[in-house]
């Protein structure tokens, strides 16, 4: 799906990109057109055996409890970091242990300080010296997560990047996606896999700003009646993404699926085997690729790679209240300019919105970003959809 003028309308004219963002993006997306165990949310809402296509598909009751631990049910939480930001360091301990995770920091990297001989090619970059610097410090900084979880036996990890947000109650969906996650990667019935994820997937695509469902593939996750869904015209993204007025979803519905292929890194995870699949593949590129780019292509061209994605996303990229010229490490802004309030698109409960409210221990005032939206009424429904057994 090739991207459009009408791609950017999406943003009703709010979302200001720095220069140097804007040529990266644009520059990728040329390349990329070539509660509790979270059960309680399913209460009420039992599947029928008997009818379903999915109907193989029974989770064991405690399988997906670890996703509320201070690790978000992987391994090891880790917040992608220029030590030159502390200030984005600082929001994000908030919002992270406010929300109830920890992490770790992986230091991202300057591309002048990579030397080309360390590069798979110098076909494809940027002539531009300080454009070919951002793509490659930011394709350098993800493969060190890949090759930290590798070096260290991580069985799964995720990533965020430092001005990463997400819903307030972030737990309870990943604890629903968990329950996705198991039945697009087809766990037996009633088998606890070692991972709430399922033990079968390499990248949980869990922050993007486009993301594809793979083609002919008839498995969904589908949670309805969301209230952390934000309706379609507060969505915004930018090239290919799930159309669900096609797929038959209303404007609070969420969906889990196998990726196809997507953009940007907001927040995702890697498994072991994952992590490794992703240093191999990007040694072995002929042409350049920013890493989400190039990470997109893996999902969808190499069989052998495989990815979960969600959408509407569940992390996104926050644009904080005051000086613009504080967004970007790779852009630039007129001191001048000023944000009076911020935002996060694709996000309903914003954490960083919330931190007063969190920090007062007030969660009965959580607000949402858009109060003039209908609010959802009843209970939260997922159910499975599709074959998951041949």
């Amino acid at each position: 799906m090739p991207f459009s003028a009408d791609d950017f309308k999406m943003a009703r004219g709010s979302r200001l990109i720095p220069l140097g963002v804007l040529f990266l993006f644009m520059l990728s997306l040329l390349w990329y057109t070539k509660s509790g165990d979270g059960l309680s949310y399913l209460k009420g809402h039992g599947y029928d055996y008997n009818t379903n296509p999915a109907a193989n598909f029974k989770l064991t009751k405690d399988s997906v409890k670890d996703v509320h631990n201070s690790t978000l049910g992987f391994q090891k939480v880790f917040v992608l970091n220029l030590a030159e930001r502390p200030d984005k360091l600082d929001a994000f301990a908030l919002a992270s242990t406010l929300t109830g995770f920890t992490a770790e920091i992986i230091e991202g990297v300057r591309g002048e300080e990579v030397v080309n001989k360390a590069l798979p090619s110098l076909e494809g970059l940027p002539e531009k010296e300080e454009s070919k610097n951002n793509v490659v410090g930011c394709w350098r900084a993800h493969l060190n997560f890949a090759q930290k979880v590798v070096m260290e036996g991580l069985t799964s990890a995720i990533i965020l990047e430092d001005d990463a947000d997400w819903d307030t109650r972030l737990k309870d969906q990943l604890a629903i996606f968990a329950q996705g996650s198991q039945f697009v990667t087809a766990v037996p019935p009633n088998h606890k896999p070692h991972s709430p994820y399922g033990d079968d997937w390499d990248l949980l695509w869990l922050g993007h700003c486009s993301n594809q469902i793979k083609p002919d593939d008839e498995r969904r996750f589908v949670i309805e009646n969301d209230d952390t869904v934000p309706i379609t015209k507060h969505r915004v993204n930018f090239a290919g993404v799930p159309d669900m007025v096609a797929e038959g979803y209303d404007n609070n519905t969420r969906i889990i699926y196998e990726a196809n292929n997507g953009v940007c890194l907001y927040g995702y995870a890697l498994s072991f085997r994952g992590a490794r699949k992703l240093l191999r593949g990007q040694a072995q590129r002929k042409t350049f690729l920013p890493i989400d780019i190039g990470i997109g292509y893996m999902c969808r061209d190499d069989p052998n790679f495989k990815c979960i994605g969600v959408f509407p996303q569940l992390i996104d990229s926050h644009k904080g209240a005051g000086r613009l010229s504080r967004d970007s490490d790779i852009g630039s802004f007129s001191a001048q300019s000023i944000r009076q309030k911020g935002y996060t698109f694709n996000i309903v409960h914003s954490t960083r919105l919330n931190i007063d409210h969190l920090l007062a221990g007030e969660t009965n005032k959580i607000e949402r970003q858009w109060p003039n939206d209908p609010e959802v009424k009843g209970e939260l429904r997922a159910k499975p959809v599709g074959r998951v057994f041949d």
